[in-house]
């Protein structure tokens, strides 16, 4: 079976090892050519990766926004053999990224002068998505920021490579925001491959159609020739369509099942429910087989979801296909992955009011978001906030339903008497990153009993922009009293990031909550110098390094301190404390 199809997008297992290898300082760059990404020493990965340049590749993964326009037929035969662009037409890849610094990208330099292979090895390898919201946020916008091509990698190559770890962390958007940035006459092997993956995850298979002229020049995988009978489809030559998939299927270029979806896709422009699909015998969801039963109403199963990795759920979120009541469960996952906001979760369960019965409005998810903002007393709002709190924020769900509640948190006036709901409330603001809302409840917990607000003390003490808690040493030891041998992480992720932040001394807390924050790794030579040299790109790249796991369990404090450290010494400070905040809630 060819590659692109066989390949599931399985559920990611993190690692045996957090960290990669290869965190050798930046060598001069390899052949045109390199190697394929190496296994991860885990499982296998929650998507499919394209081949690196030079290798074939085809129908898998992840993210897209808008299509391009067709140019004439789709015909091989009645393309000429390269469109040319004019000169002043073509947009320059020295430079390339949707986001300037004004629009909260970290800068033309944020990579600095690192090596391209080097970076490029590091997003290939990375076991995505990762352990935290705020982590992706970080590693989204340097992905996406506008940032000068490194060397030693091609530009279109190295444009690729940034989408699709986009793609693998559910950032549909921003991946196809970035292979759109590239004239489609400078296309490489390795970014056809990575658009394929951007237009299935899209789950559009017109955005495919601009490129499959191109495409088939340089790739004979089972995606690409039947994307050409599907976009011959889309133009209504449905004669056309038929003859290659005839011909598809009479070569026997990939599964039955596969080739099925291809037929249904090629009829797109008359009735697709006259291919009809039995998932019976399907155990494993591939980004083909999401892609096109989605863009042509095929539903898929359930349970072929809930194998599938955890970017799909960000996938399935987005889009247009699906009835909007079936996206709301992804749609919380993708919140706690980092690939939604707060403001983007709110407005979708917004949207489903008119869908609701009048009479039990109230008691829905819906109405009680909208008793959150609306109750005329602040313990009315909190108690509706508390009915979608219900759940461990150590989980994905759970943590969503902080996300959720965050604007409405903002809403609640600090008051001593609604010290005892401080904790839910700070945490739904840091959740998205509302910390100066949260820190106005500083005064309210510095005046309450200490194990009333331990956690909003904790959560204050890292996340809000100022020290507006007493910080030190007894009251951090008191915490992780009262914390005991369940909450041990927890506080140990305490000590890490107040150390990390520069709020407590790090050889006070070291040997007291036995951190190990002095030991030296490849990892953490990388991570300091990136930040030495101020690096915000790099930096974010080797934080979401030392960030794969898949919970918070599985983050050591060390990794926490470090990371934190570095982002705040890259002018990242922002970021490193919602970190920090996120790393306590859901621990």
């Amino acid at each position: 079976m060819a590659w692109m199809l066989a390949n599931p997008v399985a559920g990611q297992e993190s690692p045996e090892s957090l960290l990669p290898e290869g965190f050798e300082d930046p060598v001069p760059a390899p052949p045109p050519a390199p190697p394929p990404p190496p296994s991860p020493t885990g499982p296998a990965p929650a998507g499919p990766a394209p081949p690196p340049p030079g290798q074939s590749a085809s129908a898998d993964e992840e993210e897209g926004d808008e299509g391009e326009e067709e140019d004439g037929e789709f015909g091989l035969d009645d393309l000429p053999p390269q469109y040319e662009l004019p000169a002043g037409a073509r947009r320059p890849l020295d430079y390339v990224g949707p986001l300037t610094e004004d629009e909260g990208g970290y800068g033309e330099q944020a990579f600095g002068g690192a090596n391209g292979m080097y970076l490029a090895k590091l997003m290939r390898r990375m076991d995505a998505p990762i352990a935290s919201r705020w982590g992706q946020i970080v590693l989204r916008r340097a992905l996406l920021s506008r940032v000068e091509s490194p060397g030693g990698i091609a530009a279109p190559d190295w444009v690729a490579d940034r989408a699709w770890l986009l793609l693998r962390m559910g950032e549909v958007d921003g991946a196809r925001m970035l292979v759109q940035r590239v004239d489609t006459d400078r296309y490489t092997r390795w970014l056809y491959a990575v658009a394929m993956q951007t237009g299935l995850a899209m789950a559009e298979p017109s955005a495919l159609c601009p490129l499959v002229g191109g495409a088939r020049r340089v790739d004979e995988t089972p995606a690409w020739v039947m994307a050409e009978a599907i976009c011959a489809g889309l133009l209504g030559d449905s004669a056309t369509a038929t003859a290659q998939m005839t011909g598809a299927r009479r070569r026997g270029i990939t599964n039955g099942f596969d080739l099925l979806l291809g037929e249904r896709g090629a009829n797109a422009g008359g009735s697709s429910d006259a291919v009809e699909i039995d998932w019976d015998r399907v155990e494993r969801l591939n980004a083909w087989r999401f892609g096109m039963a989605t863009a042509t109403g095929a539903e898929i199963p359930e349970a072929l979801y809930g194998a599938a990795g955890r970017q799909v759920a960000a996938w399935r979120a987005r889009s247009p296909h699906i009835a909007l009541a079936d996206r709301i469960e992804p749609a919380r996952m993708a919140a706690a992955l980092g690939v939604f906001s707060n403001q983007t979760l709110v407005s979708m369960y917004s949207a489903l009011l008119p869908e609701l019965e009048p009479a039990e409005v109230a008691s829905t998810p819906t109405g009680l978001l909208r008793a959150a903002y609306v109750r005329p007393e602040a313990a009315e709002r909190i108690e509706a906030m508390a009915q979608l709190w219900a759940g461990d924020s150590s989980t994905a769900d759970g943590y969503a339903g902080l996300i959720l509640t965050a604007r409405a948190a903002a809403g609640i006036r600090p008051s001593p008497e609604l010290a005892g709901s401080a904790d839910r409330l700070v945490a739904a603001m840091m959740s998205a990153g509302f910390d100066i809302s949260a820190s106005r409840w500083a005064r309210v917990v510095q005046a309450a009993d200490e194990s009333e607000v331990d956690e909003a003390w904790a959560l204050l003490a890292v996340g809000a922009p100022r020290e507006f808690v007493d910080i030190d040493l007894d009251r951090l030891g008191d915490y992780a009293s009262r914390a005991g041998s369940s909450g041990r992480h927890r506080a140990q992720l305490l000590a890490a990031a107040l150390a990390g932040l520069g709020r407590i001394d790090a050889g006070d807390v070291d040997g007291e909550f036995e951190l190990g924050l002095g030991a030296e790794n490849a990892w953490t030579r990388q991570l300091d110098r990136a930040a030495r040299l101020g690096q915000p790109g790099t930096v974010a790249l080797l934080a979401a390094t030392g960030l794969q796991a898949r919970s918070w369990a599985g983050i050591p404090p060390s990794h926490l301190y470090h990371i934190v450290s570095a982002l705040r010494r890259a002018g990242l400070d922002p970021e490193a404390r919602m970190i920090a905040a996120e790393a306590l809630t859901r621990a």
